[in-house]
């Protein structure tokens, strides 16, 4: 079999880990043999997409094999000639396939129902009306009637008889159960005989939680599977081209379900529960629920059932799917089982008998998985273990007596017997309670249930009997509702004014006699599985049940089904469920398996800490971890760890009460070498965060730690880490607490986990005591050791909790941590053994505190750049979305990039309600992107600074005769075409800096090194600009070299600069923050990058604003003092660039990206253009596989960069107009008035309007447009808006230059007519005041912020993670196609003719911007128009998975104005 594993395929989507082809492989081995599987995989390696390929696999094969085998047999048993048999064999395919068919063409006509609501709908109301619930006005004799016991009889055919068509032990009503067995559903069970939709054999999937199976939801929507019988004309075509959609339906209780809303606001489940089942069996039919499934809306039944199964559906999904069909999901979603091929629910509904049978779900011969089944045990423990107080009791008997009181002389026959004798049970348990309570010397211990049923004619009572009793009068609910009713009246009386006023309603807790009723059903389960205790707890006396032994309620869904799986992420040790869930079954039948980690060996150090920094053993054991000097070596250690461990560091302590101990001992007591107490030294080292059940706070806490005072410390720890620019942060928590399990501590938030001590129970506790009993008769029963089978599974109860907590780290192919694990006895090869295997592989020695801190620096060095890599937010294991890692070997990895847990924000992710209505705000930026627009800052002053005096450098001669500065004396057409020369080069050159970048040096590398090239290149330019060189006529040749240089280091830093301060920023999810003031926003990362680029733009703004000094001095000095200045201000970018290092978040080059996405376009073009056929999916062939180095996710991001890209095909037009700032401008300038001013310093008002205009923006225009317009102020809306103020900016130009050419006195010839010669080369300007170029700098200026700045938002936003450089580059590339542009119309760039230029730019521009909209309008995610209701938002949301268009097709129905 294992070798059929290797090669068979298991439809993965993408190409699998040798791990995952194992796990695969023994999931179908596992179901084919019918066996018990005990599987560990380690979050991060795919499990849940395992599970699904192996077992699905396993079942299309399965149906495939029974059909073909099913027909061989009668075959055989036939004498029937071949050609008969060949044509039966056809017929039964043929119905088979029909029936298939049938339901498929019902779930395509669903499919194909987009926008649009059923005919019958459209037309009118429905054929059915609503029904009402009951108002509860009535009279009060009818009131008190209500709550009257129906009469009882025990006798079980009479009181069938007495109470047929009102009530069944399924809740269902009579007319409820007929709708159910009309559609091929019975409620007694399956049904044998039925022919018409055979029940075939399914997947049951389970698992904690319905967040956990939403995330199993779409990762299964990620499988394509070849469908299991195939059409005989299709049968011998290649299996990848037959997908069949698999059939997915999740169950959830009524809880999650119910849409009534006057039900589902109880919030109880038991609640929910009672007051269904009371709608259910109101005799009054409009007291019933309006939604139940009746007779009439059979076809609504079908419809749910349909559309259902048309996509995979979430839990949510099924309840917004009733809302709208106007019918019950809960029972509805009952007949759509036996469709199924995929079943998922949460643990209660498969691991309770009660449950499974109210649900009607048979588990004979199916398959059941069980993920997370790591708390399996204590899971069925706990749903078959219950409590009861003192109070309760009392508070029970009291309200009982009241009734009775009432009701006495109604009560007749059985009720009058039943009731008093659940009156003596109440008394009997009160007086034993009392006399516990009463005994101050005992705290918990076992109960003498022989005490308690004797006596006061206890021990005469079936409690058998009573508990049927109690289940069918419904008892409770009728005493709480007189109990509810009679404090109303009493009320009433009190204060008449409120009798109309008040009405009656639902209580709104659970019947305090439900809770004895439940405690009694215990007293019928057998004294060998369970105990019953008391307990003492903050001035309640408790009595309780714990299950002992869940092995006899987990044994009939063992025996019932063809195969069970129990999978989890840290089974570790497996020996418990072997011994103790599963000691029953021979061992040949229990397949094990623990995967090893897709990290690799080096990404992992495991220490157990044996040694204090003193030389002393660590001993945490309950006598001597109290003691002083245990603290003290405990604070030294954890001093140490924080100061060499990066990031973030979790702290696991033994109990709530041990950690506050050791806090109130620390910030008590000093270091020996300081004047500061440890826990000073601790929050001087990182910020200190606590999980929020211990008692102690910081005084004085960090603003983070307010934060998380007002919503959640792992908010909070997570800000800490992202905006702390890598000085992390310290929590500490509690194995087996709130932060234990199911929390992701991935990356930066979890770079070392620290174990303190073996947290092992309190084995003198009653409970406790009882279980090691019991486990060790039940060995000893058996032939072992009864002593070591309790101590082994007392070991294996605190290794369990421990695995737990070093499972939070290590979530994925490219994380790495530290974990450490401080106590002596973890040096033991015991308790090592019981360690996950992937652990064990890379544990070392026993070592001393002193020993580990060499080791730990020694694991992080080289390990810094890597870090960032990821983001670094805390997350659930249940939030289903995608990884964001950005790694190499993620990057190639096809599984892990897409099918792990995404980051999210604990405690903080917004609802739909919040994303309408709350603020959006930006997150803090980090200092390290600060840094990097400092750097970008000096650059930028030393391009512009030096750029700024071009025109006139290349224009004018040496020594000019009308004042002009100059050099070389090229003219106006000669200097335009030079400087479009010039800028063509410095966008040319990212290209080959972008490459570099990705592929070898990384982008701060890069910028380093190209920032010495960019120098040398501005030095050469400073020396050829001496008045001596410049009369040696070396000015040209220095020119031409100077610019070709810088232009070369311009490329290294433009192309790398603005995705390297992108990067700074962490967070990539939208959470909800809680102000200082106490008001909720949203930190939405997109607005994040938007104000970083905004701050990004004003900074390279504030460094053009250099072109004002250096034409000053250009004018007044002389050209190589405008050059010097620039070389020096480099030089100071260049020094902040380097010793700043440590601030940023730097990530290695990948290599090969950019080869990979050529070969994948090459691909597409042999392909038609059809980029699909590049993923790794699409290609069958393992060779051709083997050399497809990405996986499909690569390929979408792809995609979406190619999109970018044609965005920015539009842009060349654009910045042809933006140049016209840097030449004509200037010379157009020089026509006019200067009134002393330098005409090449006018540009310099584009750089400050931007400057005062970016916060005005960033800060008021934007918020009022999201926040008060409520519009989503969209990339491409910007971009379009850009354009056209650009094409203002160009008419503006047109109009004053025929201004220009309309005034005196040389006209539409300035500066060449005798009229305005003022002696030999010199001539008056035309009569028009500079001035009036102002308003084309300020046009320009808003098209940059609109166009430009929104550019690299996009270029950023959409570019794969591995190509950031490159697609920065190619939007470069396009302010080279604008200068190819300018040189191309230079010759145009001539008197009289200007303004035509400016008229064709203006309207170029204008065209574009029209085209660019109606080429975009719609790509932009989100929705952006006003959203009318959070309803409205959600479905937005949800529209682009939503297949079947049914959520789009009355959105505008019922919405209210925001």
């Amino acid at each position: 079999m294992k070798d059929d594993n290797k090669e068979r395929d298991f439809h993965h989507p993408f190409t699998p880990y040798d791990i995952q082809r194992e796990f695969m492989g023994a999931v179908y081995s596992c179901l084919e043999d019918g066996k018990v599987g005990i599987f560990e995989s380690p979050t991060g390696t795919g499990k849940s997409l395992s599970l699904i390929c192996g077992s699905l696999t396993w079942l299309r094969d399965h149906k495939r094999r029974t059909f073909k085998e099913g027909f061989a047999i009668d075959a055989a048993n036939s004498g029937e000639p071949s050609w008969v048999l060949e044509h039966a064999q056809k017929q039964r395919l043929q119905e088979a396939l029909r029936r298939k068919q049938d339901l498929n063409d019902r779930i395509a006509k669903v499919k194909a129902k987009e926008n649009r609501a059923k005919e019958r709908y459209e037309s009118g109301e429905p054929k059915y009306k609503r029904l009402k619930v009951a108002s509860g006005d009535a009279n009060d004799a009818d009131d008190e009637a209500q709550f009257t016991l129906d009469d009882y009889e025990s006798d079980e055919e009479s009181h069938k008889r007495a109470r047929a068509g009102t009530y069944d032990e399924s809740g269902l009503s009579a007319e409820t159960q007929a709708l159910m067995a009309s559609l091929g559903y019975s409620v007694d069970g399956p049904n044998e005989d039925e022919g018409e939709a055979p029940d075939e054999t399914k997947i049951f999937f389970c698992s904690r939680t319905h967040s956990q199976l939403t995330q199993f939801s779409s990762e299964l929507d990620r499988v394509k599977m070849p469908p299991a019988i195939a059409p005989d004309d299709q049968a011998g075509e290649n299996e990848e081209s037959l997908i069949e959609d698999v059939k997915h339906l999740t169950l959830g209780s009524r809880k999650n379900l119910c849409i009534n809303s006057k039900v589902n606001k109880l919030g109880s489940a038991t609640e929910i529960n009672e007051r269904c089942l009371e709608l259910q069996q109101s005799s009054s039919a409009e007291s019933r629920c309006p939604h139940m499934p009746t007779k009439e809306t059979e076809v609504l039944v079908n419809d749910f059932r349909d559309h259902a199964l048309a996509k995979i559906r979430d839990i949510e999904d099924l309840g917004s799917l009733g809302k709208k069909l106007g019918v019950c999901p809960y029972y509805a979603s009952r007949p759509a089982t036996k469709y199924c091929e995929i079943v998922t629910l949460p643990y209660p509904l498969l691991l309770q008998r009660s449950a499974r049978e109210a649900l009607g779900l048979s588990l004979k011969d199916q398959v059941v998985i069980i993920d997370e089944a790591h708390n399996l045990m204590d899971a069925i423990a706990g749903i078959y273990s219950v409590s009861v107080t003192l109070d309760q009791v009392q508070q029970a008997r009291t309200q009982l007596t009241v009734y009775l009181q009432k009701f006495r002389n109604k009560l007749k026959g059985k009720n009058r017997v039943y009731v008093a004798q659940t009156i003596r049970i109440l008394d009997s348990i009160i007086a034993y309670l009392q006399s516990i309570d009463a005994n101050t010397k005992v705290t918990d211990g076992l109960v003498d249930m022989v005490s308690i049923m004797s006596g006061k004619g206890v021990d005469q009572i079936n409690v058998f009997k009573l508990n049927k009793y109690l289940q069918e009068s419904r008892l409770a609910r009728k005493v709480d509702g007189y109990t509810a009713y009679s404090e109303q009246v009493v009320n009433c009386t009190a204060n008449p004014a409120t009798k109309q006023t008040h009405k009656k309603g639902p209580r709104q807790n659970v019947p305090v006699l439900m809770h004895v009723q439940a405690f009694l059903l215990s007293l019928m389960n057998p004294s060998t599985e369970g105990r019953f205790f008391y307990s003492k707890d903050e001035g309640s006396t408790t009595l309780k049940y714990m299950l002992l032994d869940p092995t006899f309620h987990f044994k009939d869904i063992v025996e019932e089904a063809r195969a069970v799986i129990l999978a989890g992420g840290t089974m570790s040790p497996m020996s418990d469920y072997e011994q103790h869930l599963l000691s029953y079954l021979d061992p040949s039948n229990i397949l094990t398996l623990s995967c090893g980690h897709v990290i690799p060996p080096s990404n992992l150090l495991a220490v157990p800490v044996v040694r204090t920094s003193s030389g002393a053993e660590f001993d945490f054991t309950f006598d001597n971890r109290n003691k002083e000097k245990t603290m003290i070596d405990l604070g030294n250690a954890i001093l140490s760890f924080v100061q060499h461990i990066p990031d973030g560091l979790v702290v696991f302590f033994p109990s709530y009460a041990y950690l506050d101990t050791c806090i109130a001992t620390w910030k008590r007591l000093k270091l020996s070498s300081s004047r500061t107490t440890f826990w000073d030294n601790f929050t001087q080292t990182k910020p200190v965060f606590l999980e929020q059940r211990s008692q102690h706070q910081t005084s004085d806490q960090t603003s983070a730690t307010k934060e998380a005072a007002a919503s959640s410390v792992l908010t909070a720890y997570s800000s800490a880490i992202a905006s702390g620019n890598g000085r992390g942060a310290l929590l500490f928590a509690v194995i087996g607490g709130t932060l234990s399990e199911g929390i992701n501590f991935s990356d930066a938030l979890g770079r070392g986990v620290v174990v303190v001590g073996l947290p092992f129970p309190n084995p003198h506790s009653a409970e406790w005591k009882a279980k090691m009993q019991y486990l060790s008769a039940k060995a000893t029963q058996n032939g072992q050791d009864g002593k070591a089978a309790a101590r082994e599974y007392y070991e294996n109860a605190c290794m369990r909790a421990v695995n737990q907590c070093v499972g939070r780290a290590i979530r994925h192919k490219g994380d790495f941590a530290a974990i450490l694990m401080l106590d002596r006895r973890y040096g033991s090869k015991r308790i090592q053994n019981k360690l996950p295997g992937w652990i064990r592989g890379s544990l070392t020695g026993g070592l001393g505190v002193r020993d580990v801190e060499g080791r730990l620096d020694g694991f992080f060095k080289g390990k810094h750049e890597e870090r960032g890599a990821y983001t670094t937010v805390a997350q659930t294991e249940d939030a289903p979305a995608e990884l964001t890692a950005h790694g190499k070997d993620i990057a190639n990895e096809g599984s892990e990039t897409t099918s792990l847990e995404a980051p999210v924000h604990i405690g903080s992710v917004p609802t739909p309600e919040d994303l309408l209505f709350l603020p959006r705000v930006s997150d803090t930026l980090p200092y390290g992107a600060f840094l990097v627009a400092i750097v970008e800052l000096c650059e930028r002053f030393a391009y512009y600074g030096l750029s700024g005096p071009f025109q006139n450098y290349i224009a004018n001669t040496y020594n000019d005769a009308n004042g002009l500065p100059g050099a070389l004396g090229l003219k106006q057409t000669g200097a335009t075409a030079m400087t479009n020369f010039f800028q063509f080069w410095c966008y040319l050159t990212p290209l080959f800096g972008a490459i570099v970048a990705d592929q070898y040096l990384g982008k701060y590398a890069t910028i380093k090194w190209f920032s010495l090239v960019y120098m040398l290149g501005i030095a050469i330019l400073f020396v050829t600009s001496l008045p001596w060189c410049i009369e040696r006529g070396a000015a040209f040749s220095g020119l031409v070299v100077a610019m070709v240089i810088i232009g070369i280091g311009t490329g290294g830093i433009k192309s790398n600069v603005s995705p390297l301060i992108a990067e700074q920023v962490r967070s990539t999810k939208p959470f909800v923050k809680t102000l200082r003031g106490g008001s909720r926003v949203i930190v939405d990362p997109e607005i994040t990058v938007q104000r970083i680029y905004m701050v990004f733009y004003m900074c390279i703004n504030f460094g053009s604003i250099s072109a004002i000094a250096t034409t000053m001095l250009e004018k007044h000095v002389g050209f190589w003092s405008a050059y010097l200045l620039p070389l020096v201000m480099f030089c100071v970018g260049y020094l902040v660039l380097v010793t700043g290092k440590k601030r940023y978040i730097i990530k290695p080059p990948q290599g090969g990206v950019i080869g990979n996405c050529f070969r994948a376009l090459w691909i597409a073009a042999r392909n038609g253009g059809n980029l699909d056929k590049a993923k790794p999916s699409a290609n069958s062939d393992s060779i051709n596989r083997s050399r497809i180095m990405w996986d499909d996710k690569f390929i979408d991001e792809l995609k979406t960069a190619l999109v970018a890209c044609k965005v920015f095909l539009f842009f060349p037009i654009y910045w042809v107009t933006y140049s016209q700032m840097m030449n004509n401008f200037i010379s157009q300038a020089g026509q006019m008035q200067l009134h002393g001013l330098p005409n090449d310093i006018l540009p310099n008002i584009d750089p400050i309007t931007i400057i005062l205009l970016i916060p005005l923006m960033d800060r008021v225009i934007y918020p009022f447009i999201r926040t008060r317009l409520h519009l989503a102020f969209k990339p491409i809306t910007r971009i379009t808006l850009g354009f056209l103020m650009a094409a203002l900016a160009m008419l503006y130009a047109g109009v004053l230059q025929s201004a220009i050419y309309a005034a005196p006195p040389c006209y539409s010839s300035p500066s060449k007519c005798d009229a305005g010669k003022l002696g030999k080369g010199k001539f008056k300007p035309n009569e028009v005041h500079v001035v009036w170029q102002t308003p084309a700098y300020i046009l320009v200026a808003l098209s940059e912020i609109f166009a430009s700045v929104t550019s690299l938002e996009l270029a950023y936003a959409k570019a794969p993670e591995n190509m950031k450089s490159f697609i920065m580059s190619l939007l470069l590339l396009t302010n080279a196609g604008g200068s190819v542009l300018g040189i191309l119309i230079a010759p145009l760039a001539r008197d009289p003719y200007l303004q035509w230029l400016y008229f064709t730019l203006g309207a170029a521009a204008a065209v574009t911007g029209i085209l660019f909209l109606r080429t975009f309008k719609g790509w932009d995610d989100g929705v952006a128009k006003v959203m009318e209701s959070a309803q409205e938002y959600e479905l937005a949301e949800r529209r682009s998975a939503d297949d079947d268009g049914y959520y789009s097709g009355d959105r505008a129905a019922g919405s209210r104005r925001v």
